[in-house]
Formats: structure tokens, sequence, C-alpha cells
């Protein structure tokens, strides 16, 4: 009798397989006409690419940890929840640009060490929901000290970026906004009307930076 292949490093630290989490746990959420459909769906030409996907990401994410093995023994739990997390949506991410900076917040964790238990909470949902275009403003822009959503000239001592109201941008401002990462800043002359990065912005920048 063939014996089982033990789980890899990912597979441990997220507590399910890919298709556990990707399949059964849906179709036992679920139920219904859709859970039915779950097998057929496996079998789609895009149930195959994302499967790729994710095995791509998961061999990648599974050479880090073992090369910072004794860095993964020693993790603090606000660590364990950062790179769980990070995997868990990774299983339900097809946007390949999302997939990578997912990849990079695992490797980051390893290194994180003075992240408070609230930071922790909040860095993981915001991982989880950010959208890769979210991500990319924030590592293009967080140079910028203000943001200003207007279609007219501003006028500012201060960096500040514009953003038109009718512009796919202004899209992205709105979801940064909804996940905390975009406040209004503070209540003086200058600054009025204008957006500022939420204090969680620079780590989670140090989440998200690809090493070079």
């Amino acid at each position: 009798m063939s014996s089982l292949k033990p789980p890899s490093l990912p597979e441990r630290i997220a507590g399910s397989s890919v298709t556990e989490a990707t399949l059964t746990a849906v179709a036992a959420l679920t139920g219904g006409p859709l859970a039915a459909l779950l097998p057929v769906l496996a079998k789609s030409l895009a149930s195959e690419r994302q499967r790729k996907r994710i095995e791509e990401a998961l061999v990648e994410i599974d050479t880090t940890l073992q090369r910072h093995e004794k860095m993964l023994r020693d993790l603090s739990d606000e660590q364990y929840k950062l790179i769980n997390e990070a995997i868990l949506a990774l299983l339900q991410t097809t946007n390949p640009t999302k997939i990578a900076y997912l990849r990079r917040a695992v490797q980051n964790s390893l290194s994180i060490q003075d992240i408070l238990p609230q930071e922790s909470v909040a860095l993981s949902r915001i991982v989880r929901d950010i959208s890769a275009d979210e991500a990319d403003f924030l590592v293009r822009n967080f140079e910028y000290e203000r943001i200003q959503v207007t279609s007219g000239t501003p006028q500012h001592e201060r960096k500040v970026l514009v953003v038109h109201p009718a512009s796919a941008e202004n899209l992205v401002v709105t979801g940064l906004v909804s996940l905390g990462l975009l406040e209004a800043a503070e209540s003086t002359w200058g600054d009025s009307g204008l957006l500022r990065y939420s204090n969680i912005v620079a780590k989670l920048l140090v989440l998200l930076h690809e090493r070079t």
C-alpha cells in the first residue's frame, strides 16, 4: 500500500490543501446546484489555469519557507496569522498580480518582528481584500503627502496627487478609503478636502514590497 505524500509547509500553515479550500469548502458552504457543478467547473480551462497559478505560487512559497525554516519555527502569533491569511487569500485569487503580492506578503511576514496583535488583524484583513490595482496605487504613489479628488488645479504647497473624479483611478481611491488606507487629512485650512495615508499603510507596504 502506497503511503500518502506528507503536506507541504504552506499546506500545513494554511491548515488545508488547495482542493479542500477551493472545492470541498465551497461545496459544503453553498450546496444546491452549484455544489453539483463543481466537478464540471474543476475540469474547465479556466480552472486548469487557476490550478497551475496556485500550484506555482505554492511551490515558490514552499521554497521560501523551507529556506527560512528556523524563522518559521520561531514565528510569533501575529506573524503566523499574516502568513496563514495570505495563503488562504491566495487560494481564492485569480489575478496574477495579486498572487504575486500575496507571495511577497508571506515572505516578508517572516522578518516582521514588531507587529502588534491589532495590526496583525488589520493587515490580514487588508491583504485579503485589497485589489491588485489598489496595491499598485499605494506602491506607486506613497511618496505623495496628500491626495485630492478634483477636476480643478489645487493650490497647495504640499506634494499633492490630483485624481480626477471621472477617472478609473478615483475608483481605486474610493476602494482605499473603504479599506481604511486613505482618510481625511487634518481639519486645517491648508488640508481642507485632502486625503492622507493612514498609519497602517507603511507596514502594509513592508509586506507588499519586492525584495531585491
